[in-house]
């Protein structure tokens, strides 16, 4: 029987390059593991976020500094969620407040939780969760033992909850669990990632843009593709046709909630072009776009992983108003 076994990866759409890699990991210290480009963009990043070794689902973002706002609501993913250890609630409120974001607690389903928003509105949670942090990524002054463990959850907000339940479960192998009067918990196994929350109550519809997360991806083999392909057009979707987006082999479909999903195979991974040492280090460019590296180079702004104190006002869009920033501010200095 064909069911998916978690959560693959979460894309979303982001503004600035270098705020999203500031934000995501210098402040919250998850590993950039992977630094390529929209393989059906080659003029936008592409960027990967994990833990040490790129084994967990992992967090993608499009960033586009000159896009349209958008706005999260019905028809997307709403939350994504992360694990941390219950030990390391106190780290997380003080690192938080340090950076001037407001985050609120609550308690759902007997798990405590922090939620609060990324620079660009996407909607973020920390979930205590007990797994494995051997593969944790220490940053900074984040710990192993503090970091970020992964995506857990992912909580949809669906334009028709029915629907969109009627393929967790009866496509992709979710089963339903537990519930109160605004969500439905599901679970596929008790691995991490391998958990979401679905709306029962009508939300406003989103709004895709800057700010909202693009699809959802779940985790399968990659002998099962075609078997899938056939699956879910027997239930009455139009699957796309399979994509090679090297790091794994996808397709996609939209459920009638309007949530975009994806099925992305475990393998070949993200470390089939780069060592554990050197991931996200040099900038990868996907093989259908090498004969125009020198002018993908010459447009995308550069991004680097740094410590820093605060978040920042970037005054540039692209490595042409950067360069020019930095030759205004050297003259400032002479």
């Amino acid at each position: 029987m064909l069911k998916t076994t978690g959560i693959h990866h979460i894309s979303s759409v982001v503004g600035h390059a270098q705020r999203n890699v500031d934000f995501y990991a210098s402040i919250l210290g998850l590993r950039l593991v992977k630094k390529t480009v929209n393989f059906d963009d080659k003029d936008r990043y592409h960027l990967y976020f994990g833990n040490a070794n790129g084994s967990t689902g992992l967090t993608t973002t499009f960033p586009f500094s000159d896009g349209d706002e958008g706005f999260v609501g019905a028809g997307q993913v709403g939350v994504t969620a992360y694990a941390i250890s219950s030990n390391a609630f106190v780290f997380w409120k003080a690192r938080l407040a340090a950076f001037n974001i407001p985050y609120f607690e609550y308690e759902r389903f007997g798990k405590k939780r922090i939620g609060f928003t990324d620079p660009d509105g996407l909607e973020l949670e920390l979930i205590e969760g007990e797994f494995d942090q051997s593969h944790s990524w220490s940053f900074d002054q984040i710990t192993k033992e503090a970091a970020l463990i992964g995506i857990q959850q992912a909580v949809l907000y669906s334009k028709q909850p029915e629907e969109t339940l009627r393929v967790l479960t009866d496509i992709l192998g979710y089963e339903r669990r537990v519930e109160d009067e605004e969500m439905i918990r599901l679970t596929v196994n008790d691995d991490l990632g391998g958990a979401l929350e679905l709306n029962k109550k009508q939300r406003t519809p989103g709004k895709m843009g800057v700010g909202t997360v693009h699809h959802l991806a779940f985790k399968i083999q990659e002998e099962d593709l075609e078997a899938w392909r056939e699956k879910i057009k027997q239930a009455g979707y139009r699957p796309t046709e399979i994509k090679n987006r090297k790091y794994f082999q996808a397709i996609y479909f939209r459920e009638k909630g309007g949530i975009l999903i994806e099925l992305s195979t475990v393998g070949p991974g993200i470390l089939i072009d780069e060592t554990v040492e050197e991931l996200g280090e040099t900038l990868l460019i996907p093989p259908h776009y090498a004969e125009q590296t020198e002018e993908i180079l010459a447009h995308l702004m550069p991004v680097e992983v740094r410590k820093i104190s605060k978040m920042e006002h970037y005054g540039y869009r692209d490595r042409y108003e950067y360069e020019l920033l930095q030759r205004r501010n050297e003259m400032k200095r002479q």
